[in-house]
């Protein structure tokens, strides 16, 4: 037995974990088909030349695209595609069925002796690994039935194949569900449901959903040994969308004319021209009761060869001051740099904080008399909070207050006298930091415990909600701005929510305004806000070639 990597880790997890007996392999029903395939070719050709000359163009294109898009799924996902041998398979029960498939190939039913073997094994679960369309008895054999994954958001995507029609309808959100099945095809029990921001190319998106889906199977699974019942799922969803099925040939060549040649294209001008960089910029405005509109904000110049991003202003002894993100270009290493303002001029310090690792998002907040900073580090796997000893120009490691996590733009406040950690958490651990947002309590900003709120995390974990851009306070009320991204574009615009619950209990609440990138010249992304009582900064992205922005 040689399943796929994903499958594998799944069995790995199963039979390391204590709370799970050793996994039974299912398996033994594979769809067999005496027919030649010369005979398949002559039969499907004397019903329909068109069609046999259709199914020959996209085997072809398939090449096309698998030639150019695997290397690059592989690069940053090295299992992808890849099957390797069940290490301990002597180790395993192994149930060794016949399966009656269905004429079309589509749907799998187990004959009435598989269901006896497989219900003397008294299984808990079983988990879909791969197989055709289940039907029938096995449904139902188990306690907690049949899990399995769909690698799409079916209340826009239903078919397949997975991650395909995403990028070719440029859909800024790709999705998964884990589902117990039922009768209906597409019609299961939502149990769990995430979405990451669509890739560029297929075969890449269709990597992250397989990798990025898999921890929280494995959590699911946790939590129905540990409960000994399934999640609530969820309620009545009307879907009125068309089943895609990729059935013919022009959808491929839609995605080659759309998708894949324009960035062939793109690849090799590149080699005579230099490539095109987004370039953050910074603004900012005394906003007089946020009245000012965004185009009003006075740009601060970037310095030569880098960018500003992810302003955060703090007022102290009267005068304000500005920390960003300084990106240089030549190591591709962010510091952190400060600016002081006052009225529209202002005096660049220069960098305040630079470690061996990136440094951005420099959220910066008051505890009593000191000033604390909380910089994103996810370079280093931590969190860290960082102390002024000499504010502006000098700050101090404080405390780790996460170790091991693959965390981002990290906002850190009092709520009603207990400390809530805002933070990007990538559950996959594949620098994913756009989707999930988690949420952490604590009693003491320098306690060593920090605890996921009862509602359990994500608390969000979508693309176009999840990832922190900024927070700010008025008139008594707390509000959290979040990145909103676009198709593999990341920063296109930025949401201000209202925070209507935030306790350790739960987590609610509702957007007020949706910010788009046109209040600067040639801008083409925006993803950040933060204000103080009186000085508000934001940031916002053009795209530039990479050489004009060494030398500017």
């Amino acid at each position: 037995l040689s399943p796929s990597h994903q499958v594998n880790e799944l069995i790995e997890f199963v039979e390391s974990n204590e709370v799970f007996d050793n996994p039974a392999l299912i398996t033994g029903y594979k769809n067999t088909d005496n027919d030649s395939v010369l005979k398949k070719v002559i039969g499907k050709f004397k019903q329909s030349p068109i069609k046999i000359f259709d199914a020959l163009l996209m085997a072809v294109l398939m090449k096309v695209i698998s030639r150019v898009e695997l290397k690059k799924a592989k690069k940053r996902f090295p299992e992808y595609r890849s099957n390797h041998q069940i290490e301990k398979l002597n180790e395993f029960k192994v149930i060794s069925v016949e399966g009656m498939w269905s004429k079309s190939g589509l749907f799998l039913e187990m004959t009435s002796d598989d269901l006896t073997l497989i219900e003397n094994c008294k299984l808990d679960c079983i988990i879909r690994c791969g197989s055709g369309i289940l039907r029938g008895g096995l449904l139902d054999i188990t306690k907690f039935g049949v899990i399995s994954f769909h690698h799409g958001d079916n209340r826009t995507n239903r078919g397949g194949p997975s991650g395909f029609w995403e990028v070719l309808n440029s859909e800024p959100s790709s999705g998964f569900v884990i589902q117990k099945l039922n009768q209906e095809l597409d019609g299961g029990e939502v149990l769990v449901r995430g979405n990451l921001m669509t890739s560029d190319l297929w075969f890449v998106n269709n990597a992250q959903l397989l990798v990025k889906s898999n921890p929280f199977l494995m959590e699911l699974l946790l939590s129905i040994a540990k409960y000994n019942r399934l999640p609530s799922p969820e309620g009545v969803r009307l879907h009125g969308n068309r089943l895609y099925k990729l059935d013919s040939s022009l959808s491929l060549i839609q995605y080659l004319l759309i998708v894949l040649l324009p960035k062939i294209f793109s690849s090799l001008i590149s080699k005579f021209i230099s490539l095109k960089t987004t370039r953050w910029s910074v603004a900012y405005c005394y906003h007089n009761n946020f009245s000012k509109s965004l185009w009003r904000y006075k740009e601060i110049k970037n310095p030569k060869g880098r960018f500003l991003a992810d302003p955060f202003v703090i007022e102290n002894d009267g005068e304000n001051f500005i920390f960003v993100e300084d990106l240089f270009y030549n190591d591709n290493k962010g510091r952190i740099s400060a600016i002081k303002v006052d009225g529209d001029n202002y005096d660049f310090l220069g960098v305040v904080l630079e470690e061996d690792f990136h440094l951005s998002f420099p959220f910066v907040f008051n505890e009593g008399d000191d000033i604390y900073m909380i910089p994103e580090s996810c370079m280093n796997s931590d969190i860290r909070l960082y102390k002024s000893i000499e504010f502006p120009l000098k700050w101090k490691f404080e405390k780790q207050l996460m170790a091991d996590v693959d965390a981002a733009d990290t906002m850190l406040f009092k709520n009603d006298n207990i400390w809530f950690m805002l933070t990007n958490i990538c559950s996959a651990g594949m620098g994913d930091h756009q989707s999930e947002l988690h949420i952490f309590y604590s009693k003491d900003l320098n306690g060593d415990e920090w605890i996921p709120i009862k509602e359990g995390n994500p608390v969000i974990f979508d693309p176009l909600k999840g990832r922190n851009g900024g927070f700010f306070e008025h008139n008594g009320k707390l509000y959290r701005v979040n990145q909103v991204h676009g198709q593999a574009h990341y920063g296109k615009s930025f949401s201000v929510n209202e925070i209507e619950t935030l306790t350790k209990e739960q987590y609610v609440e509702k957007e007020v305004s949706l910010i788009q990138p046109c209040f600067k010249n040639s801008s083409t992304s925006t993803h950040h806000f933060n204000a103080n009582a009186k000085v508000a900064v934001v940031d916002f992205g053009r795209v530039q070639r990479l050489r004009k922005a060494l030398d500017s």
